[in-house]
């Protein structure tokens, strides 16, 4: 009786793998069916869509437009507009890193597709965040890394010793629900390389818009200045940006006042506190 009973639980549980696998085979090919009916939308497209005014991002090859759920998103708005206007996947894999976006998030952002995401050809493009992970799948991934013991993990020792990761880090600096600073940098070995601003602008004026003729395009340059003084230089040395004067030249009469050099120190810290955005 006992194998009879056996014999029908395996069956069953069979049979129930079956149906899902199946299940989740067709979920498959409907959304591929689904993403054919959408619009396209180009990169291109995408990026006139970077503010809040107006704020479409693209996650997994899908555009959405998240304008009107903008004031309702539980952080500042400066954590989602740094997002509009472009791809998007990694940010929504990684709420906090290695935390991905709630299944009750998926289905709300669901309200808000629009389109599909494909280059100038009409191709589907993939995101990033993807491609990496079929690379892992693949056994691209760093076994090494994988197999280091506590005694010779040295991101271990550094998170518990309190010290930054090396990694690739960024970070906001808003004021009044405006974000006026995004810095992005990476960490060597406690030194800072591959510094950029994926977002730089004051009272409307987006600085890395301005053309050369414009009356406010030295101050972009002072920010460029900032930016290359501190490559190489040890993580310390971003206290230099409470004196900016250190690290720019005063171009055309601008004074450091108007250069804000505190605001891209606090965007370096926000950086640092919200912990390594991608590994090395």
């Amino acid at each position: 009786m006992n194998k009879i009973a056996y014999s029908v639980f395996i069956a069953f549980v069979a049979s129930l793998l079956t149906l899902i696998s199946v299940s989740a085979l067709s979920s498959s090919e409907r959304e591929e069916a689904d993403d054919e009916g959408l619009d396209p939308i180009t990169l291109d497209e995408l990026a006139e869509h970077d503010g809040a005014e107006s704020c479409w991002k693209a996650i997994h090859g899908r555009v959405y437009d998240i304008t009107d759920y903008v004031p309702d998103h539980p952080t500042d708005d400066e954590v989602i507009l740094e997002w509009c206007g472009r791809e998007a996947t990694e940010g929504w894999d990684n709420k906090r890193p290695g935390v991905p976006h709630s299944p009750r998030a998926e289905g709300m952002l669901d309200e808000y597709l629009i389109g599909r995401l494909v280059d100038e050809e009409g191709e589907p493009v993939e995101s990033e965040a993807a491609t990496e992970a079929n690379g892992n799948a693949n056994g691209e991934a760093d076994s090494d890394q994988a197999r280091l013991s506590p005694a010779e993990d040295e991101r271990l020792h550094r998170a518990l010793l309190g010290l930054p990761l090396d990694g690739r880090y960024r970070g906001v600096f808003g004021d009044g629900g405006e974000m006026q600073v995004n810095v992005q940098f990476d960490l060597r070995d406690g030194q800072l390389s591959n510094i950029s601003y994926r977002h730089l602008a004051y009272r409307d004026v987006d600085y890395r818009r301005l053309d050369e003729d414009d009356d406010l395009y030295p101050v972009w340059v002072q920010h460029q200045q900032l930016a290359e003084s501190l490559e190489g230089q040890p993580l310390t040395a971003i206290f230099a940006l409470y004196e900016p004067e250190r690290l720019a030249e005063d171009i055309d009469g601008y004074s450091g006042a108007t250069l804000r050099g505190n605001k891209v120190h606090s965007a370096f810290r926000d950086a640092l506190n919200r912990g390594v955005y991608s590994w090395p």
